[in-house]
């Protein structure tokens, strides 16, 4: 699961990874800055890893020292701590096992870094630093999802699903689970421990509206009901830590429309307020600080800003920034709101993406990046009317570029589909004849007006779709896909709905003979008229007219 080869950590470097975020930060005693995050594949899934760099200069990252990962898994939502012994923690959650793993380097400033084995320290979720209580105890915060999270635990009683701290009293040779929180509205939770001054401890989590908060009087046996801390926020990860000097500093969105100005506060009375600001970043979708306080005197901030995952083509993940940076501050610049310290610098970068050295796996199936023979052998699963619709919609054929294709020849291509020898060949005749027409608007109401006009006009004429597409000029399967997509209904269905609505006005509005009606409206027969009519309202046409005229 922790991988450390450096041939194989290659494959985890900046140009294999389409987009990156939720980072974790940490310096060691000799000013080594750390650096973890997740990424993997398009979006936040299966398969997702966690990389790990490092710079001992602060500007220099390089490509990963180590990754977590494990086929089929999901390996998020990483966090980096020193210990009171100097030892560097690496966690991440691994779902769908719902558990919490951790590797520990012993000396972080050392030449080459030794890892321990990876071990199991807790279930479901963890992401945010350990607190270390005036008494002794390390106290990790770990979470079981509600329902319907993603990837959330399946086993889990509704009663289990809390924000819980889980407790280590010998250095984290052992863990054992304390009491929990349930709150109103929680979402991910992303909870923090705080020890405050009269000794109770807060737990702070992350809520829809913002932070919640609820209170242990026992050192995390039991916790009071969930309540708002009245710390508003976008629903986004916050960081919140005591301070050496006893501020209590608080990293969240203060002012905002979204996910921007992420800014870094304290407060000197115990979190009854927070009246110095430090604005770090004012851009939208920065998110999930997290920070340390270095023995060199500065706050190391972390955070993301345009993660660049769950998008549609390589086009719209190139547009995004993909960062992640960090801020190096001291209290001084926080109280003053600017930097007042040479040292002190924002919105610097540790990890930026660049160009995906696998563009050509096209990994969001564009199909404009495949040739004729892989979309073919994309869509060879698909029923043929899959096949058509895909292809057609994706390579913006409409009303304004329909005269451009040799309509014939497609549908007779469409028609050879189903029984075709070699499917295939077929297949990739059919892509390279619709996506040799260069894409047009995407409205498409002229046609089906003229569609629906056509039938409602000549509603008894018999005449074919067919026909219909030769008069319009268009292909026949176009057509009958485009009317389908835009109405929801089958040319059929539309054509018989049209019939029997103007049969319904002349049986209320005429004193015409039901055979009359029946051939007026293009039904034929009485007979077929009467079977269908029964069909739709349930009745017959003479008991329809009887009812509706009494």
């Amino acid at each position: 699961m922790l991988i450390l080869n450096k041939e194989e950590l290659k494959n985890y470097s900046a140009p294999y990874r389409l987009w990156q975020g939720i980072p974790s930060i940490e310096v060691t005693s000799k000013g080594r800055i750390f650096s973890v995050f997740y990424s993997g594949e398009t979006k936040e899934q299966i398969n997702n890893y966690v990389v790990l760099l490092k710079s001992d200069n602060g500007v220099d990252f390089g490509e990963p020292i180590a990754v977590v990962f494990k086929k089929n898994y999901r390996c998020f939502d990483p966090c980096l701590w020193i210990d009171p012994l100097g030892r560097l923690w690496l966690t991440w959650a691994i779902a769908p096992e719902q558990a919490v793993y951790a590797s520990v380097c012993e000396n972080p400033d050392a030449d080459e870094l030794s890892w321990s084995e990876v071990r199991k320290i807790g279930n479901d979720v963890m992401m945010n630093k350990p607190t270390i209580l005036s008494t002794g105890e390390w106290i990790f915060p770990m979470a079981v999802w509600k329902k319907g999270m993603t990837l959330s635990n399946p086993n889990c009683s509704d009663n289990e699903r809390k924000a819980y701290a889980y407790k280590t009293v010998d250095c984290g040779k052992n863990f054992s689970r304390l009491g929990g929180v349930e709150i109103k509205d929680r979402s991910f939770d992303e909870h923090m421990i705080l020890e405050l001054a009269d000794g109770r401890l807060a737990m702070f989590i992350r809520t829809t509206y913002g932070i919640g908060v609820s209170y242990s009087f026992d050192r995390g046996i039991t916790w009071t009901k969930g309540e708002d801390s009245t710390f508003k926020g976008p629903c986004s990860r916050f960081f919140i830590k005591r301070l050496k000097s006893g501020r209590i500093l608080l990293i969240n969105h203060y002012n905002y429309t979204g996910r921007n100005n992420l800014t870094a506060m304290l407060s000197d009375d115990e979190c009854k307020n927070f009246k110095y600001k430090l604005l770090l970043d004012e851009r939208a979708n920065v998110s999930y600080p997290d920070a340390k306080e270095a023995d060199d005197g500065y706050i190391y901030i972390t955070y993301d800003r345009e993660r660049g995952d769950s998008l549609k083509s390589l086009d719209q993940t190139y547009s995004k920034a993909r960062e992640i940076l960090y801020a190096k501050i001291t209290e001084e610049d926080i109280i003053n709101g600017s930097l007042t310290n040479d040292g002190s610098k924002l919105k610097c970068i540790i990890s930026k993406l660049g160009k995906y050295a696998l563009e050509n796996e096209n990994p969001y199936n564009e199909f404009g990046r495949f040739s004729d023979e892989e979309l073919a052998n994309f869509v060879s699963d698909k029923n043929d009317d899959e096949i058509v619709g895909v292809l057609f919609d994706y390579y913006g054929v409409s009303c304004l570029n329909m005269h451009k294709l040799n309509n014939i020849k497609l549908d007779k291509l469409i028609e050879k589909l189903s029984c075709a020898s070699d499917r295939h060949k077929t297949i990739c005749e059919i892509v390279a004849l619709v996506r040799s027409v260069k894409p047009g608007e995407t409205s498409e109401a002229p046609i089906v007006e003229r569609i629906k006009k056509m039938i409602e006009n000549d509603i008894s004429d018999e005449f074919t779709i067919k026909e219909m597409a030769e008069k319009l000029g268009i292909s026949m399967y176009y057509m009958c896909h485009l009317f389908k997509k835009t109405t929801g209904l089958t040319i059929g269905d539309f054509k018989k709905g049209a019939r029997l609505t103007k049969a319904k006005r002349l049986l209320v509005g005429s004193d015409k003979k039901i055979s009359e009606i029946a051939h007026e409206c293009g039904f034929g027969s009485d007979s077929y008229f009467s079977k269908v009519f029964v069909a739709s309202e349930g009745i017959s046409p003479s008991e329809y007219r009887g009812f509706v005229k009494k």
